[in-house]
This record gives C-alpha cells, structure tokens and sequence, in this order.
C-alpha cells in the first residue's frame, strides 16, 4: 500500500515578484503625492499679496505711513452683525483722540479672507454721518475674516485692519 502525503503547495517568491511589490507600492505613494500636491497649488496660491517684492521695497515708505497715523492718533471700531436674512452687515465707527470725528471724504474697505483671495469682497461703507459708515454684504459664510479699512486721496492716511469671527 502506497500512502502518499498531500504536499502542501508553496509560492516562491521570484525577483520578478518583488519589482511588482516594489513597483505596486512606490506607484501608490507617487500618486497620492501628486495628488496632494495638486489640491494644495490649486486651493492656496502661497502668497498673501500680489506683488510681495514690491511690498519689500516700498517698506519705509509703509513704516514712515504708520508713524504719521500714530501721530494722529485716529481709532477705527468695526462691529459685525448677521441679520435674519442671512447678510452681514459692518458696521465702522472712527474718532480722532479727542472723540470727535475725522474728516474724510475717502473712504473705503475690504472684507478678506485669510486664505483665499478668491472670497474677498469690497465694502461699499455708507457714511450715516459723525464718523460712523456701514456696508451690508448679502452672501458671507462664516468663519474668520479680516476687515480692511483705508483712507486716502487728499486725506490724512489711515490703515486699519480688525479680524472678525463671523457665525
């Protein structure tokens, strides 16, 4: 009587089988890079402003522009409300050190996102007069943005900028 027993069958791993493992896993990790890579040029440019070496070189003129509002001593107070249909109105209240109201007849401002460009919106502020302007906005998601405000033209310079959390 011949009894044999079952042979249990075995997988040799060859060269040919290892370059597929390696080519299989370095091809994986390649292209989840690039994808990675992909979604973040394309959601974040890498740069806050348009023309950073221009901001570089124009910096004492920057530095001597801050020192003269300094000297003025004006203050800018922005508030922000979301009203029930959704917009967002801001409202700017600006005084001089002695609590009255600059004069200004140029005067605007921005509502950026940190982040994105893309979202920033003008505010087209509304003078209700003694030193108080407003802008309603209709669509703004919530979050934090930055309120940018600017006089200019004639006027005496003023620059502020007020992060706001929006709900």
């Amino acid at each position: 009587m011949n009894t044999a027993t079952p042979q249990k069958a075995t997988h040799v791993l060859t060269g040919r089988g290892v370059l597929l493992w390696f080519v299989g896993f370095f091809g994986i990790i390649f292209a989840t890079n690039a994808y990675f890579i992909t979604v973040a040029v394309k959601t974040f440019r890498g740069e806050d402003e348009q023309l950073p070496y221009l901001q570089g070189v124009e910096y004492n003129d920057t530095l001597a522009h801050r020192a003269l509002q300094r000297k003025l001593g004006w203050q800018a107070m922005v508030s922000v409300t979301r009203r029930s249909d959704g917009a967002v109105r801001v409202n700017v209240q600006l005084r001089q050190p002695d609590g009255k109201a600059p004069a200004t007849e140029h005067f605007s401002g921005e509502l950026r996102h940190p982040s994105d460009e893309n979202r920033d919106q003008p505010l087209h502020l509304v003078s209700d007069g003694n030193g108080a302007y407003h802008a309603d906005l209709p669509k703004v998601s919530p979050g934090g943005w930055d309120v940018v405000l600017k006089s200019g033209k004639g006027d005496a310079p003023f620059e502020a900028v007020r992060r706001i959390i929006l709900k």
